[in-house]
């Protein structure tokens, strides 16, 4: 009987093919890195491909490997700020019930992350946008108060436009770095107000401890 060789399994990767693509996820996620700071500067129009071919270090042939336009690389920039940052907030609120405290406390976290680091806050602000996970997470916990009736709004377009427009126009306010942790309460009672929601609820969602920032340098 001739020889057969045996089929390779799905699974099974050849050693330089896995490398070549673990090095295309480290030079992805370079040229996302350094768009952030280019867009934080310039926002979301102005800059060019050759501006962060240059942050990179890449060549202009490297850049369309992985992106076509700038906007790609916008949305994939402010995808994976936002997301690393949220992935982090998850655990924080697992154990909590109530959507609106899950709601004020995320909220609370997202507003520290952005006072506390200022090329975030100014990426965030230049943009007008919280990532899509973000919207994903607060449009869960804004349904699930509309359905328990813990908050009045009843839109769930208009409680979502509420909680991120006045989160997103409160950062770009010069007053976030100087306002400390007190006007991050105030922004949150600010958004919860807006909704509705009743204010001994408030007061508790605004007792709830925070976990400690993560050291500079992470989400």
């Amino acid at each position: 009987m001739p020889y057969q060789p045996k089929p390779k399994s799905p699974r099974e990767v050849h050693p330089r093919t896995a490398s070549g693509q673990a090095q295309k996820t480290r030079t992805r996620a370079a040229i996302v890195r350094a768009a952030i700071p280019v867009f934080a500067h310039h926002g979301p129009d102005i800059p060019v491909i050759d501006d962060f071919v240059k942050a990179a270090g890449v060549s202009r042939g490297t850049f369309y490997n992985y992106f076509q336009t700038t906007r790609d690389l916008l949305d994939a920039t402010m995808e994976q700020i936002s997301n690393d940052l949220i992935e982090t907030i998850i655990p924080a609120v697992a154990h909590e019930n109530n959507p609106v405290i899950r709601l004020a406390t995320a909220a609370r976290l997202f507003y520290r992350k952005a006072r506390l680091d200022p090329v975030f806050r100014a990426f965030l602000g230049s943009v007008s946008g919280v990532g899509n996970l973000a919207v994903t997470r607060a449009h869960a916990d804004l349904e699930e108060a509309i359905a328990k009736d813990l908050i009045k709004v009843k839109d769930i377009e208009l409680a979502e436009a509420i909680s991120f427009g006045l989160m997103v126009f409160a950062l770009r306010s010069s007053n976030v770095e100087a306002g400390g942790p007190e006007r991050a309460r105030e922004v949150v009672r600010a958004i919860l107000n807006a909704l509705g929601a009743d204010p001994r609820l408030i007061d508790q969602a605004m007792q709830v401890p925070l976990p400690p920032p993560a050291p500079p340098g992470n989400p």
